[in-house]
């Protein structure tokens, strides 16, 4: 709702415009009841695939109906309701978003337990989670027999580990950086996530608390993008800081430091591309996590013919030739916004200045004060002035109805640009009464989002070909899927991580888009 804001490029941000202090700022806020609509619209779409077999074979076939029965499984392991919400949001109000599927290896999954194998030829003691296959080798001789590694004790040399869990993180046009050179998603050959770390994640961090004492900390990050997004926090829907935020300013303060984390394809020099974090702008470091998050490293997952994964998805709201970014459906309305609010702050100022009933009083008329009272008592002197002394009242003129009308204009100029008309906010039109008409009038209107009705169908397919790579590589060996039966008793459905390893392809539902 603060919308009376100037950009200065001076300066690098976004300030009140310069205007007399008497002027009213009315925001009639058409923005946020278009994204609204189309936010409703498209949380009544419940997205799905198929899962098709590469061929007849029975591996592929079993692979195939396995995956397709796992999808809402998925779907609920990687919260998608929260994920989708969050992601319609930024495709609507920006009109680019990404996903990010990826193990997320964070204190609030747990910690787990790894036990040491000590290699009965060369002594070498190895986690058993490296210890793979039917037949595991030691990494040193090749030697296939171990025993439980000790130390000087007697105890069993144990490790302990942040626990992964698969998840899909949303990313907002704030938080993901590429070269803009390229006219297409696919084609980019790097991406660069954008994180603020607090001191107080890496003094709980199991390895990197190690760093504390050697980190240049920061109050806020150099880059702008990473400064805008952490004000939105801080911020409330009438654009300023509210006081339950005031209160947290120290908190807002804490320490801590930017972090990059660089995803590169596979190129020459890393054929199985490469993932590293770098933490800090004036100093920068590279963060070395390989016994518990392999980076840097390759990157991290593979599909079932052992290509590298990259692990990203993009969704524009509609699409623009030649370059990557999208535009989006605030971008043709943000001029009809600003003059509907300058025509909202003109007819204010008429309403206070011409449209005040006030009095005339002749000179010489003897009265003391006119205060506008009820019951007040006016003296004056009919001998004065020829008898023409007596106070009158004059009617204020209000606004001309022309800027009604083109207040009318206006509105509904927003609502053709981005196509939430009545039908679409629940209204029901004038002068329409049958239900197959009014049916029909919402399949035109929507038919105005067919592009980005594409776009989310795509992200959702790339989102599911991402959870089940990475359900067939790091998922567990079984999972359980309850289902209440008509007759109010629950039946289990089991899914073995053994039965995803044939080949298919994943399709978007037909239909289910819209």
């Amino acid at each position: 709702n603060r919308q009376w804001i100037e950009y200065q490029q001076k300066y690098g941000g976004w300030r009140d415009k310069r205007m007399a202090q008497w002027i009213p700022r009315p925001v009639t806020n058409k923005c946020k009841e278009t994204v609204q609509t189309i936010r409703a619209m498209f949380t009544t779409i419940a997205l799905g695939v198929n899962v098709r077999p590469n061929g007849n074979d029975p591996k592929n076939v079993s692979a195939a109906s396995t995956a397709d029965d796992l999808a809402p499984v998925l779907y609920e392991v990687h919260d998608m309701d929260h994920c989708l919400s969050e992601f319609d949001f930024w495709l609507t109000t920006c009109g680019n978003a990404f996903v990010h599927v990826c193990l997320d290896y964070d204190m609030k999954h747990g910690m787990i337990t790894i036990s040491g194998q000590e290699c009965q030829t060369c002594h070498t003691v190895t986690a058993s989670t490296e210890l793979l296959g039917g037949m595991p080798k030691c990494p040193a001789c090749g030697g296939t027999e171990f025993a439980p590694a000790m130390d000087e004790t007697g105890m069993p040399i144990e490790t302990k580990q942040v626990k992964g869990a698969p998840t899909t993180v949303v990313l907002s046009p704030l938080e993901l950086a590429f070269p803009n050179t390229y006219a297409r998603f696919a084609d980019l050959p790097y991406v660069v996530r954008l994180r603020w770390r607090t001191r107080r994640y890496f003094e709980k961090h199991p390895t990197l608390k190690a760093m504390v004492n050697d980190i240049a900390w920061q109050k806020a990050p150099d880059n702008q993008s990473l400064q805008m997004f952490r004000s939105l926090a801080m911020h409330n829907d009438l654009g300023v800081a509210s006081s339950y935020a005031d209160s947290l300013q120290a908190q807002s303060n804490e320490e801590g430091i930017p972090e990059y984390e660089v995803s590169m394809k596979p190129t020459e020099k890393y054929p199985e591309g490469l993932v590293f974090r770098v933490i800090g702008d004036k100093s920068p470091k590279i963060l070395h996590l390989e016994d518990t998050e392999a980076i840097p490293g390759p990157l991290p997952y593979k599909d079932a013919e052992g290509r590298p994964l990259f692990t990203y998805a993009h969704a524009g709201y509609e699409h623009v030739g030649g370059r990557i970014w999208a535009s989006g459906a605030l971008d043709p309305i943000i001029q009809k916004q600003d003059q509907l609010n300058q025509l909202d702050s003109m007819i204010l100022l008429i309403i206070q200045r011409m449209s005040n009933p006030v009095w005339l009083e002749p000179k010489g008329a003897e009265i003391e004060r006119l205060t506008g009272m009820p019951g007040l008592v006016i003296k004056w002197n009919p001998l004065t002035v020829g008898g023409n002394a007596k106070p009158e009242r004059i009617e204020g003129m209000g606004p001309h109805q022309s800027l009604f009308t083109i207040r009318d204009q206006y509105l509904r100029d927003i609502e053709e640009l981005t196509g939430t008309f009545d039908i679409m906010k629940g209204a029901k039109p004038a002068g329409v009464e049958a239900f197959s008409a009014m049916q029909l009038l919402v399949e035109r209107s929507q038919a105005r989002f067919a592009s980005v009705f594409k776009a989310r169908g795509k992200m959702f397919r790339d989102w599911f070909t991402f959870a089940i790579e990475l359900e067939r590589e790091f998922g567990p060996d079984e999972r359980t899927k309850p289902t209440l039966e008509p007759n109010k008793s629950w039946t289990f459905e089991t899914f073995k991580r053994a039965q995803l390893s044939g080949s298919f392809t994943i399709i978007v539902e037909d239909g289910s888009t819209t």
